[in-house]
């Protein structure tokens, strides 16, 4: 009898180290994957056209015509288990400035590996936008002093998965300074249709 509740005893004992490994395996996969701060997002414009203060902004034009180029970095060095992706079939990247669209281009499909770094550039363009005159005498005037900074979003449509209820699209939100360098960006997760 004292064999057979050593037996029940040590049964019980490797089930339960067993369920307390799954439990840290699984919860190791999710910490992995969530954690804030492991892949880094940033856009830089690399090229603008259209946009002249002097020829574009400040004449009579009543509206203006811009071409930005972009890059989107994705730095994936410290990520061991997932790629990330970026970009694809009904993507977008607009550019925007005070509200007012200013561009819009599609963003091309990336991936970055586990543990590596990778881009890819994009061009956004408007034709003939209208954007309100205290907007362009305000973005002219930071374009002079060489602070002018725009908004720059990259949709993933249905990057965050499709379930059940419908799609999330990824979306990565950049604050971008003219001729600047590469600006960080944070990623958001919106229904898919919705801004």
């Amino acid at each position: 009898m004292a064999q057979d509740g050593e037996s029940k005893c040590f049964k019980l004992c490797m089930l339960v180290i067993a369920i307390g490994l799954m439990a840290g395996f699984v919860y190791f996969l999710v910490w992995e994957n969530t954690r804030p701060g492991d892949t880094k997002y940033t856009v830089t414009i690399t090229s603008v056209d259209g946009l002249d203060p002097a020829l574009d902004l400040h004449s009579d034009r009543q509206v203006l015509s811009p071409v930005f180029g972009i890059t989107v970095h994705i730095d994936n060095t410290h990520n061991q288990i997932v790629e990330k992706c970026v970009g694809g079939v009904g993507s977008s990247a607009i550019v925007s400035y005070g509200d007012a669209l200013l561009a819009k281009g599609t963003a091309p499909w990336f991936c970055v590996q586990t543990t590596k770094v990778g881009e890819a550039a994009t061009k956004a363009w408007g034709l003939n936008v209208q954007v309100p005159h205290f907007l362009r005498d305000r973005l002219a005037g930071e374009l002079e002093r060489g602070q002018a900074v725009v908004e720059v979003a990259v949709r993933t449509p249905a990057g965050a998965g499709c379930y059940i209820n419908g799609c999330l699209d990824t979306v990565l939100v950049c604050k971008a300074k003219i001729g600047g360098g590469p600006s960080p960006c944070f990623r958001a997760t919106t229904v898919s249709g919705t801004t």
